[in-house]
């Protein structure tokens, strides 16, 4: 199972690169049997995950799709909690 890995804090900085988006990706699909997965993070603690998301605070967001074999995800990642 892929896991975000506690990076640096020069590994963190805003925002994310498309690598890190990436493993945000692959680790939500390996912790959802779902064919289809939304999933928010916040930059500051990206191990924290929230599935299917529907409030949304007060920041900057970057949102990225991947398509896997027939499953899809949906990254959100804000960059302050």
């Amino acid at each position: 199972m892929a896991e975000v890995a506690k990076k640096s804090s020069e590994d963190m900085s805003w925002p994310p690169n498309e690598d890190q988006i990436k493993d945000i990706a692959i680790s939500a699909l390996n912790q959802s049997q779902n064919k289809d997965v939304k999933v928010l993070v916040f930059w500051d603690n990206p191990t924290m995950m929230i599935f299917d998301p529907f409030y949304f605070g007060k920041t900057e967001y970057i949102q990225k799709k991947y398509v896997w074999n027939e499953r899809s995800v949906v990254v959100i990642i804000g960059e302050q909690d």
